[in-house]
């Protein structure tokens, strides 16, 4: 097995703290959605992961396309990321307009509880990346 070289870490390491937060949107989402399954009923369930949802895809893609830039020109990062954090609000309204018009009789509380689950998730990334091991990723040594 070969081992990775410096920039491939540095892509790595990229990728797993601009995920991180994604990732816990993605669980905290999830779980309590099955939560609200089995203590209210599956449709407030459906209408809470949905409202998620609508958060989470366009963080996912800002993320993404946050991860593609890393590398290039730094004067062009501001706006990248202006744009990138106006097309996420765009699609999150389209998306929960899009939940809204296509589904008949819309649990509007599960639907909006979900959506602030998924937009305060990524606070508690913190936590998570904090204790993350600083000495990552590793500099010597062997490759297993």
């Amino acid at each position: 097995m070969t081992r990775a070289s410096p920039k491939g870490w540095a892509i790595l390491a990229a990728f797993g703290v601009m995920f991180a937060a994604v990732g816990l949107q993605v669980v905290s989402v999830i779980i309590l959605g099955l939560v609200a399954g089995l203590a209210f009923d599956w449709t407030s369930a459906k209408f809470f992961v949905l409202g998620g949802m609508a958060a989470v895809v366009p963080n996912a893609l800002f993320a993404l396309r946050l991860a593609l830039q890393r590398g290039r020109s730094p004067e062009s990062y501001p706006a990248v990321f202006f744009l990138g954090e106006f097309a996420k609000i765009g699609l999150t309204v389209g998306l929960v307009a899009w939940i809204v018009h296509a589904m008949p009789d819309v649990n509007w509380l599960a639907l909006v509880l979900g959506l602030i689950v998924a937009l305060k998730a990524p606070l508690f990334a913190l936590l998570v990346v904090r204790d993350a091991p600083r000495d990552w990723p590793p500099k010597g040594g062997s490759s297993t």
